[in-house]
Parts: C-alpha cells; structure tokens; sequence
C-alpha cells in the first residue's frame, strides 16, 4: 500500500513521547480535569486496539499541562461507560483497580521510588498498566487518582471501545506475510529495517532471516514486532525492537523472531504490505506491535505500545525446544 499517512496523537510528543502515534479502536479523545497550573495532571488513553469482552491490557499515560511526563508507583482508575454512539456524560464510575508503571525496554529506573513522581523529558518514560474489561462496545471514561509529589491530583480521558478486534487478537490465524527480509532479492535495507540507513548494514540479522508466512507454515511458535525504529514517533520502537532482539537471543532455540519494518520508502510514505496487512485500519497504522504466534498458526498473545522482556519471556519459557 502506498502514500500511507498515519494518524498521530502528539500528546507526549514534549516530556515523554509517549503517546504518540497512539489510538484506541477508532480513535480517543482526552477530556482532563487538571488546572491550568504547570503541575495540573493530564491523561490520554495509551491502548491502541480496545474492544468489549473479558479483561486484558489497558494503558494510559500520565503527564503534566506543561508537558512533563508522570513515572513510577502506582494509579488508581475507575472506568464509566459514557455512551455507544458518543461520549455523553456524566456517568456512574465503576469500582477502582490499581495501574502499575510500565517502563520502557532499556531504561534505568530507581526501584526505591515506589510513588508516582513528576519527571523531567530526560527522565525514565513509560505508560500505567491495568488490566481492564469492558462489557459493551462504545465510549468509555478513565478517571485517574494519583498521589503526586505527597498531592492528591486527578484526572479523566475518555476512549473508544470497538465491537471487535480491529487488529488481530488471541485466536485469530496470523496472516501470512512475506514481509521483506536480509534474504528479499531487490529490497532496500531501510526496507527491511530503518537503522540500516546510508550504511546499508541491517542490524539484528536473527530478525531479518524469516518470513511470518514461512514461520507459520513450518509449525513453529513465531514472535513478530512491528516497528519503525528510525521513524517512530513515540520513540518506543526502538527499545522495544531492541528488547524482541535480545530475547531472540535468549529463546532462538524456542521460537522464530521476526521484525517487521513499517516504511518501504519513508521519503515517499509508502508503507510495507506486511506492516498495512496486520496494522492498517480506518486510515491510521499505530506502532509499535509485538504478537506471539503459536505452532499452531493462530496468535496466543499480542502486546501494543510499551511492553517489557518480563511480559514476554513467560510466554517464551513455556514453548519447548525445538526438535526435543
């Protein structure tokens, strides 16, 4: 597919970048409750493929009006359903649960710090995990407290909730891509990974041998990240594609791993077929992904946006070794 343009949500784009190219379903709107002072707290909803059904991941990120990001400890959330055809309110909160930080791959994080804490843009960045279900389709409310700096602050955003899935989900078959790898006769480098560049050296070559269409039909567990590691502009793809490398690493004895660049040609906007054929919905591509497909062909587990090795290596701990 070409001339892709993808929609972005900048809210992060100063502190954190941690919003960034972030959606949820069919899309978010943030609706906050801080001041108009520096410190007033803002929230945006950072899960990009939310649909109604049994609990699973739900991100948000927390930052302040003058654009600081909100890291460590832990939240607490209440979710209200607002409306299925638009966001009408108020609405009657549900029962509080407890959101963990999540960081990002490959940062340095103070474990003594134990509550959430206004960080400068260098700092550690990151989104607040929970694990959320929503029992019908439409807008929903987060509504977040937050002990900040010894201060209760408080904060809404409101989010899309699908029917279904628009992004394969667990139990669905892999679609089977030829994405472009070391081995794809005429293909750019930057085709196959954005960091090879000028110099035309494609990193991470354990993640360039393979084609998810060639994994699935072998039979064997396969991990896929979708990144754009150059161009991201939430600037998470390229830990999280660095993480995916180590474990490969670690457990390529285990399962195929495989990365999918985004960009064919970024100057031109022309986004690989592999990358539009999994992620590309409603006119807007979100990244980055990371999906476990089992030997069987069909998705066991699929994280979006921020995910950490302690996430995925269970997963991969459990999957034999090949040929034993």
């Amino acid at each position: 597919m070409s001339n892709v343009r993808f929609r972005v949500i900048a809210a992060f784009a100063v502190a954190a970048c941690v919003l960034a190219a972030c959606s949820s379903g069919g899309g978010s709107k943030k609706a906050s409750t801080g001041t108009d002072s520096p410190t007033g707290l803002s929230a945006e909803t950072a899960s990009f493929d939310l649909a109604a059904g049994p609990p699973s991941r739900y991100l948000i990120g927390l930052f302040t009006n003058d654009q600081r990001g909100v890291s460590y400890g832990t939240i607490q959330l209440q979710f209200c359903f607002l409306g299925s055809a638009k966001a009408n309110g108020p609405c009657q909160l549900g029962a509080p649960m407890t959101a963990t930080f999540l960081p990002t791959p490959g940062q340095q994080i103070d474990a003594s710090k134990t509550t959430p804490e206004i960080v400068s843009p260098a700092g550690p960045k990151g989104v607040y995990l929970a694990q959320a279900g929503f029992d019908r389709a439409g807008f929903w409310q987060a509504h977040v407290i937050a002990d900040v700096g010894g201060k209760q602050k408080q904060a809404d955003t409101s989010f899309q909730v699908l029917e279904r899935h628009a992004i394969p989900a667990v139990g669905d078959a892999a679609i089977p891509s030829d994405n472009p790898t070391m081995n794809t006769p005429g293909v750019a480098p930057a085709s196959v990974d954005s960091r090879a560049g000028a110099g035309g050296l494609i990193p991470d070559p354990e993640l360039h041998q393979s084609t998810i269409a060639a994994a699935v039909a072998a039979h064997r567990p396969t991990v896929v990240v979708f990144s754009s590691p150059v161009y991201c502009i939430s600037r998470f793809c390229g830990p999280i594609t660095d993480m995916v490398g180590d474990l490969a690493k670690t457990y390529g004895d285990r399962a195929t791993f495989i990365h999918v660049e985004i960009w064919k040609d970024y100057q031109q906007q022309t986004a690989n077929k592999a990358a539009t054929d999994w992620l590309f919905r409603n006119d807007n591509l979100n990244e980055p992904w990371v999906f476990l497909i089992g030997a069987d062909g069909k998705i066991a587990a699929r994280w979006d946006n921020v995910v950490t090795r302690g996430e995925i290596e269970p997963a991969l701990q459990q999957l034999p070794v090949i040929g034993k």
